[in-house]
């Protein structure tokens, strides 16, 4: 059975972000995605102010600004429309980008490979391992037609 300090189960920017701060720190990551990236999304383009922080931080803010800035939001929802700024100041960005999923996900990953997280796409964590009470791995399985599965 193969060793990690971290298993993250989703390469989307949450996980690709949490394999990328774990591994810079030295840590053994291995990160399981049922997809292949690229992979398209159906959700998520919007990047909040938080967001745009946190990538900045990662190093990823230059490949941000060639996209289009958002100044805040537009909810719409049982006949009503409310639209809301992003305020200014708290040490954040006040606005929003509009970032492809397609595009920022794989940017995220290659981020958190380039520090040392280790990839498995097209596998699926189909259940956690735990042993005397504590978690210890994860059972996985292969998405793609080639054989696979085993637990780490």
């Amino acid at each position: 059975m193969a060793e990690y300090d971290a298993i993250v189960v989703g390469a989307g920017p949450g996980g690709s972000a949490a394999a990328r701060y774990l591994a810079s720190t030295g840590a053994r990551v291995l990160v399981l995605e049922k997809k292949q990236f690229p992979r398209a999304k159906t959700c998520g383009d919007g990047l909040t102010p938080r967001a745009i922080k946190v990538l900045d931080d990662m190093g990823l803010g230059s490949q941000l600004a060639k996209y289009q800035r958002v100044h805040g939001l537009r909810v719409l929802a049982h006949g009503r429309t409310l639209e809301i700024e992003f305020p200014k100041g708290a040490g954040y960005p006040h606005f929003g980008l509009v970032r492809p999923r397609l595009d920022l996900d794989k940017e995220v990953a290659q981020h958190a490979q380039d520090a040392g997280a280790e990839y498995r796409f097209q596998t699926e964590a189909t259940e956690p391992v735990w042993e005397d009470g504590a978690l210890v791995g994860v059972r996985w399985t292969r998405k793609e037609k080639a054989p696979g599965g085993g637990v780490i």
